[in-house]
């Protein structure tokens, strides 16, 4: 997928993670976008980051069917996705400095005094050295490991949370915990990856500029030659007639080499312009073939392709990084919306007074966790009825969820003894039974310390280690 997929998910997955309520978008119109376009993909397929490339082709067609079919049915929805937007860079910018280089290197090429064309006074051995070191550094800063997105961990990080300061608080699976709106969202999504993407595709166009400066500087050898007779010569201080072939010869020849052109080091003595004269100036023309060959093998071709492989790089690194943008609780959540059917999950309450709206909050737990469309069967068990219970219980499917009060100090007898006896009975009708226990924690959130429920949670996983498929923890803290 490319860069526009990408930001089109994101700004998909900002909305539907600001918009909870579903005032913006319909949670009928998100279901059946998820259903449309799944192709057979289900919550229990979601294993972790990063997402495989079934998943990322989900969230592909996803958010393409919800731009073709839902953008234009609501004026807010429009204006809501007309703002999420990120930072890019611009063709016309990299055009007008593309130009800039062209003329910089047509300036530079000044092919020296009069009618002369003074090998030594052509920029060219600079023009090489400068771009050998900056073409290293390039190619270790891309083959350098690209840094892990973290909390505040990344220059890109950084930068982008001051082009769009918004809380970074995240969970372990980067779900964010704090109540964002949808721009605040798509900007802790979108915005360090969009800076990253931006800085990367400018260092391309510099390659890209540095070699079109090279070539500026050959087009103008040429259209100087064009409108005047040019004699090579050559003087210098340091440079003795035999250094003279020495050194144009290991700078010429590979050019020579490989693009077959004549390399003539023997007319070098006679082109030395020594006390302002020179015996035997030569013909400029195959000194300027050769410039050329060395501007084009050395400095072209290795920046064009060292811009290739920055695009490529970037490609690699982004959609990298943007599979790991902790997709899980969000694939399953959606995938969840639209399975179930009419799947009746029993859940089993233990010793626990079960009001009305203690129902509804189990009630959504379950469907958040096995399919909206599930029917959860709500059954009490009292307190010491558990072997009665297990004796006469006959699971209506081969999924059930056990809730117990994080309050209650557990016991191995009691609580472990009823939890394997249930899968027992659950592995005796199908082999994939699965049992879950549900701490329900929201009646003391507020009431108990976070040292204190931290205690009686390990004291719970740990005794029921085993013997349920997973314990969950409803609530840590009331909100």
């Amino acid at each position: 997928m490319d860069w526009n997929d990408w930001q089109s998910i994101l700004r998909w997955r900002a909305l539907e993670e600001g918009d909870a309520d579903g005032a913006i978008l319909s949670e009928e119109r998100r279901r059946e976008a998820t259903a449309r376009t799944r192709g057979g993909l289900t919550a229990d397929e979601v294993k972790g980051e990063p997402i495989t490339a079934r998943e990322a082709a989900f969230l592909r067609k996803r958010a393409q069917w919800l731009e073709r079919e839902v953008i234009g049915w609501s004026g807010s929805l429009v204006r809501v996705m007309d703002r999420l937007l990120t930072v890019t860079g611009r063709w016309s910018w990299a055009v007008i400095g593309w130009f800039v280089a062209v003329l910089i290197g047509y300036a530079a090429s000044g092919l020296g005094q009069s009618a002369e064309f003074n090998l030594l006074a052509l920029p060219l051995v600079g023009l090489l050295l400068w771009n050998a070191v900056i073409m290293m550094l390039a190619v270790i800063w891309e083959i350098w490991p690209a840094p892990q997105a973290s909390r505040g961990g990344s220059f890109m990080e950084w930068l982008a949370r001051v082009v769009s300061p918004v809380s970074n608080e995240q969970g372990s699976d980067g779900e964010t915990l704090t109540g964002l709106t949808v721009d605040q969202r798509f900007a802790l999504l979108a915005g360090a990856p969009a800076m990253e993407r931006l800085q990367r595709r400018l260092r391309a166009w510099m390659h890209v500029a540095a070699a079109l400066l090279a070539l500026g500087s050959i087009a103008g050898l040429y259209a100087r030659g064009w409108s005047q007779e040019y004699r090579a010569v050559w003087e210098s201080t340091l440079l003795s007639e035999m250094g003279a072939q020495e050194f144009f010869g290991t700078l010429f020849d590979p050019a020579a080499a490989v693009l077959d052109l004549p390399l003539p080091l023997e007319a070098l003595p006679g082109m030395h312009r020594t006390g302002g004269t020179t015996s035997t100036p030569a013909p400029a023309l195959p000194w300027i073939h050769l410039y050329a060959g060395t501007l084009f093998l050395f400095i072209m071709v290795p920046r064009l392709a060292l811009a290739g492989f920055t695009v490529w790089r970037a490609h690699r690194v982004l959609n990298k990084r943007l599979r790991r943008l902790g997709w899980r609780t969000y694939l399953k959540r959606t995938l969840r919306a639209v399975e179930g059917g009419q799947e009746v999950v029993t859940v089993l309450i233990h010793a626990t007074d079960a009001t009305p709206m203690h129902r509804e909050v189990w009630a959504r737990g379950v469907r958040e966790r096995f399919g909206a469309m599930i029917e959860p069967e709500m059954i009490h068990v009292p307190l010491g009825d558990e072997d009665d219970f297990v004796a006469s219980w006959r699971p209506s499917g081969p999924r059930a969820v056990m809730i117990f009060n994080l309050a209650t100090t557990p016991e191995v007898e009691v609580q472990r003894r009823f939890v394997q006896d249930l899968k027992q009975t659950l592995m005796a009708q199908q082999r994939e039974a699965e049992l879950i226990v549900l701490l329900d924690a929201t009646s003391i959130g507020n009431r108990w310390s976070p040292d204190k429920l931290a205690s009686r949670e390990k004291l719970w996983t740990e005794m029921l280690q085993g013997a349920a498929s997973e314990v969950i923890v409803a609530a840590r803290r009331a909100q």
